[in-house]
């Protein structure tokens, strides 16, 4: 029973081994039938089975033969016998390895193709026993050659990121900030600790909140661009742009942000300098009251300032884009296209040229242009800028004073009263610029007539003038009748357009504009009124009343004159001389020298020792020698004293005369007669008020003085009027074009010229030269607080305080606005330091200044020493102002 019991266990034994065997075989063939399948189905892939004794058993697959091996090299025989020892040791090592139990891989390059080949080397067991080594190759030459050019590509994009810096930055979508290496910044930092921990500011210096980092808004999915925030590293601040966004796959997933930024600290700086910069260069070009512009490289106008405005009475929108040539006058648009063409051409790069422009209204002024070229890259002008200065006043100033002059020179050669007429309007018309002109006079029957009348040559005027002949008026009636009686100059601005006009129509037909009646005056009485008349609109000139008063003055002298040699035709020669005086007098316009030949001529006239002028001062407390011949009372003064001899033929206006000057206790005193025996006081008249006294002495005792020198004193005294308002007037012309009006001080034409012949001097000798501008402290402030004229009145006393500061050779001139300018000829920095600290302690008012130095290199021009000094002041403001800064 045991034993059947023992046969029993041991079949169902052996049948189970059987059907586990055969199990095992089933699954062999199974996973052999898919190995081939799987060789089959893809060309790449090579299957083999090696034996104990590396002898190739199986070989399934195209891999091999791809590889430039044929199947029948290796299958049946052993891998040694046909592989290269040297190059595939690892792979024998590798088998070697796999029948032991353990898998393995190798790269192969085949030596037949160059291809490369991954190989797997994998124990292969049967009934649980490794019995081969399965060798599983595949072709990677393709996926090994799409790495390297994958890793290729990962090492330059992180090249280039690295480049980028702190400028891009990148967060995964956990929210963790990464480098370009791959490496995490900081795991433990969380978004919402990204605006604190990198000190993240609003750019008026608030936090941003820990929503506002831009990073993280791009990290919800929100595109940014241009986002200005600011650093906050403790001591510095940066601005910076950032912009960005999300990062998506291709399938929409969010894989995390990036956020590119730019430092603007260095742009903002620029800026905010530039902009401070242009503001203050517009402050300047604002206060000047010269026009700026800028034109293409056609000439049309791109830019202007409002002086232009102001000049011409066109708009700046109305003018911008226009050529400049339409502004021109006609008369002068060939001279000005003539001097521009080498500028338009590139063959000069600046120009200086005065020309005519018209006004709005046609009116007639002058225009001093100076402009220079905006070069291209090839040489070639783009455009141009320059500065244009209405000099209509200078020219008009120049024009009254050579009429006057040819006036004089006119009257000194006429005869008789008759020849006035024709040669005062000729000579006016002419000289002024104007197309005719009436001189019209009182008649016996109190109704003003034209005495004569001149047009221009080459104008055609006959209606209008041959109209006149029959005219006559009241005073107070038609246009000479009422400049007769206002004594003053009465403008028409449209001779056509006047309706009360008994001559409207021949206006019209002459094409005439404008005209202005000018009364003639002697002694503030009217003696004519002279018409001047223009075919082209003419604007109000102030200046012709003081020229009128003076010719005026010159006829009422030249009358007295023949009515003299009328009286002593006798004394012929003196007469002739007296003339000469005349003549060499109106051709002298230098003050002193003017005054100094009157008393030269004076005293040959009259056969005196000395004659002496003395004029009032300014305050009109005293009386000073202005000139004098055989004294040396140059300077002297004398006080306004009734009780002095000089002071008596002041105030009463008459003639007083001592015959023996030490019996007399007034005259012994008088210094301006010492020396002398005999002496006439002879007060000098203008408009029948004294403006002067000549003192005249003779070393022959002179018991009386006849009618003769009577007469000869009283007219070289009128001689001695005229010379002192002509000259004054002069002077003032003069100092009118050269000096600023509210201070005194020279106006930037002067500074100009001085600063130009200094730069001059210095290069040609070696000198030194410094430059300040001073600028008060605060001024638009102190101009709120107490009104523009104590603005001005600070203006005007600053001026009166700096001048004793400065020595002989320096030059102090306004600027503009509440800026000055210092010319500092032979000095260094130390010594113009000196001298600018003693301006800043005597500003008036209790203000303060500031002011910038600047010393000459050597080779700058006066726009880069400008500039440097500007600079320095413009630090010196910075720095907490009333100080002086030398610039660097």
């Amino acid at each position: 029973m045991i034993a059947l019991t023992l046969v029993v266990l041991i079949a169902v034994a052996a049948i189970g081994l059987a059907w586990r065997a055969a199990r095992a075989r089933d699954a062999a063939r199974f996973a052999e039938r898919r190995m081939r399948r799987l060789a089959v189905h893809d060309s790449s892939i090579s299957l083999s089975l090696v034996d104990r004794d590396l002898r190739v058993v199986e070989l399934e697959g195209e891999a091999l033969e791809r590889s430039g091996w044929a199947r029948d090299e290796f299958l049946g025989r052993r891998l040694p016998e046909v592989l290269d020892g040297e190059r595939h040791a690892t792979l024998l090592v590798l088998l070697g390895e796999a029948l032991k139990g353990h898998s393995g891989t190798v790269e192969i390059v085949s030596s037949r193709n160059g291809r490369v080949y991954r190989v797997d080397v994998l124990p292969f067991a049967e009934a649980r026993e490794i019995t081969h080594a399965a060798l599983v190759m595949r072709d990677i030459t393709d996926e090994r050659a799409l790495r390297r050019s994958l890793e290729e590509r990962e090492l330059f994009l992180r090249a280039v990121l690295n480049e980028l810096g702190d400028r891009v930055h990148v967060a995964d979508a956990g929210g963790r900030l990464h480098a370009f290496d791959g490496s995490t910044v900081d795991d433990d930092l969380h978004p919402l600790e990204w605006a604190e921990h990198f000190g993240l500011c609003h750019l008026d210096g608030r936090p941003l909140g820990p929503h506002e980092t831009p990073l993280l808004r791009a990290l919800r999915g929100e595109r940014l661009r241009n986002v200005e925030v600011m650093l906050d590293a403790g001591d510095v601040r940066r601005t910076v742009l950032a912009s960005g966004g999300p990062v998506l796959s291709p399938s929409g997933e969010k894989l995390g942000a990036v956020m590119v930024s730019a430092d603007l600290t260095d742009f903002r700086d620029a800026e905010t300098r530039l902009r401070r910069s242009e503001e203050r260069h517009r402050r300047v070009i604002d206060t000047v009251s010269d026009c700026v512009f800028e034109t293409d490289a056609q000439g049309r106008w791109t830019h202007l300032t409002d002086a232009w405005s102001t000049a011409t009475g066109y708009t700046v929108e109305a003018s911008l884009g226009r050529p400049v040539w339409e502004f021109v006058h006609p008369d002068d648009r060939a001279e000005h296209a003539l001097a521009f063409a080498p500028l338009l051409s590139g063959e000069r790069a600046g120009l200086r040229h005065a020309h005519r422009y018209l006004t709005v209204a046609g009116a007639e002024r002058w225009g001093e242009v100076q402009v220079r070229a905006i070069s291209g890259w090839d040489g070639l002008p783009t455009g141009f800028v320059g500065v244009m200065r209405d000099v209509t006043d200078e020219r008009r100033a120049r024009q009254h004073v050579a009429a006057e002059q040819a006036v004089m020179r006119r009257l000194t050669s006429m005869e008789t009263l008759e020849d006035v007429g024709p040669a005062l309007l000729e000579v006016l018309g002419h000289e002024l610029g104007w197309d005719g002109a009436e001189l019209w006079r009182m008649g016996d029957d109190e109704r003003l007539r034209r005495f004569s009348s001149w047009s221009a040559s080459g104008v055609d005027l006959e209606r209008y003038l041959g109209a006149g002949d029959w005219l006559s008026y009241e005073v107070g009636d038609g246009f000479p009748g009422m400049a007769w009686m206002s004594r003053v100059p009465v403008w028409k601005a449209d001779v056509g357009g006047d309706p009360a006009s008994l001559r409207r129509d021949e206006a019209v037909a002459d094409g005439l504009q404008s005209a202005v009646a000018l009364p003639l005056r002697s002694h503030g009485v009217p003696t004519g009124v002279v018409i001047l008349l223009s075919r082209a609109p003419r604007e109000p000139e102030g200046g012709l009343v003081r020229l009128l008063e003076a010719i005026g003055g010159q006829v009422t002298s030249f009358l007295q004159r023949r009515e003299a040699e009328s009286r002593v035709a006798a004394q012929a020669e003196d007469l002739r001389t007296l003339s000469e005086v005349a003549h060499q007098l109106a051709a002298e316009n230098d003050l002193f020298a003017a005054r100094t030949a009157l008393c030269s001529a004076t005293r040959d006239v009259t056969g005196a020792a000395s004659v002496v002028l003395l004029e009032p001062t300014a305050r009109g407390e005293a009386l000073t020698v202005s000139a004098a011949v055989g004294a040396a009372v140059l300077g002297m003064s004398v006080g306004i004293d009734a009780r002095a001899i000089t002071s008596e033929a002041y105030l009463t206006g008459e003639l007083v005369h001592v015959p023996d000057v030490f019996q007399d206790a007034r005259a012994v005193s008088c210094q301006a007669v010492a020396g002398s025996t005999s002496a006439a006081w002879v007060p000098v008249l203008r408009d029948g008020h004294a403006v002067g006294v000549l003192a005249v002495g003779w070393t022959a005792r002179r018991a009386e003085l006849s009618a003769r020198d009577a007469e000869l004193l009283r007219l070289l005294a009128a001689e001695a009027a005229i010379t002192i308002h002509r000259t004054d007037l002069l002077a003032r012309l003069q100092s009118t074009a050269r000096t600023d009006p509210l201070t005194g001080l020279p106006n930037r034409r002067v500074w100009d010229e001085d600063v130009a012949r200094e730069l001059e001097r210095a290069r040609r000798h070696g000198g030194s030269l410094c430059l300040a501008m001073l600028d008060l402290d605060r001024f638009k402030a102190y101009n709120d607080q107490h009104g523009h004229q104590a603005g001005d009145d600070l203006l005007a006393a600053a001026a009166e305080a700096w001048r004793p500061e400065l020595r002989a050779t320096d030059t102090l001139a306004r600027y503009g606005g509440e800026e000055f300018a210092v010319l500092l000829p032979h000095s260094d920095a130390d010594g113009a330091q000196a001298v600018v600290e003693r301006l800043l302690a005597v500003v008036p008012f209790a203000q303060t200044a500031s002011a910038g130095i600047a010393v000459w290199d050597g080779l700058e021009d006066e726009d880069a020493l400008l500039a440097r000094a500007d600079a320095a002041l413009y630090d010196a403001k910075h720095a907490g102002r009333a100080r002086a800064l030398v610039a660097a």
